[in-house]
């Protein structure tokens, strides 16, 4: 589980580790004072929170790294029209207000920026604006009714879409939204134990008089 954890939970992790074997001798010396078994409480109890900590960041950041790859553009050229010669090169701000990944086709010798969200929180963006394009359409009596129709039925298959992909991104916002609030506090908490520690290793690593009995 080690790699989970972040570097300063790693040096805090070491440190209760050096008082752990600390503690040990100390018992085995019958010399384990009152003060030296609440430090080692509070350091399992601590060394188990931030292991906890740690596997509810990874599981979280995973659901949310696996949700935000929902979206497959299923891009082509402009040119070519063809998907077999892109190569995506990095992404890019759509005019509309999206993020869109940006593609090379080595067959025309063209980059472009494709015209659809390469990710589920600008896709509910994507879908609101079409609607609102075909909600549009619905409402122009010019065009055949046919048209007018169709663009209603479509109307009626994107909402079904942003009613069942907004739950799920709001429930990962929210619970990314508790993680980061935990991982402050957690920041805190590992920062002053570990100079507390820092400082009482100090204090273990007095100079003796070699002299003295």
């Amino acid at each position: 589980m080690n790699q989970y954890l972040k570097p300063n939970e790693r040096e805090l992790i070491k440190l209760i580790k050096f008082f752990q074997k600390r503690a040990d001798h100390l018992i085995k010396e019958g010399a384990l004072s009152e003060e030296h078994q609440q430090l080692g409480i509070a350091c399992e109890k601590l060394t188990t929170q931030i292991f906890n900590h740690a596997q509810a960041r990874e599981h979280i950041t995973q659901k949310r790294e696996k949700l935000g790859s929902i979206i497959v553009d299923n891009a082509a050229c402009p040119k070519c029209h063809k998907s077999s010669h892109i190569k995506l090169t990095g992404t890019a701000k759509h005019q509309k207000g999206w993020k869109a990944n940006k593609y090379k086709c080595r067959r025309c010798n063209i980059e472009f920026i494709w015209n659809k969200p390469n990710n589920p929180w600008d896709m509910v963006l994507f879908l609101e604006q079409y609607i609102g394009e075909m909600e549009a359409n619905v409402q122009n009596e010019t065009l055949p009714e046919e048209v007018r129709n169709q663009s209603g039925q479509v109307i009626e298959q994107l909402q079904v879409s942003l009613t069942q992909l907004k739950p799920v991104l709001e429930g990962s916002d929210s619970e990314m939204a508790d993680l980061q609030a935990t991982e402050l506090e957690m920041s805190k908490m590992v920062h002053q134990f570990k100079n507390y520690l820092l400082i009482e290793k100090i204090k273990l690593d007095t100079w003796q008089d070699p002299t003295e009995k």
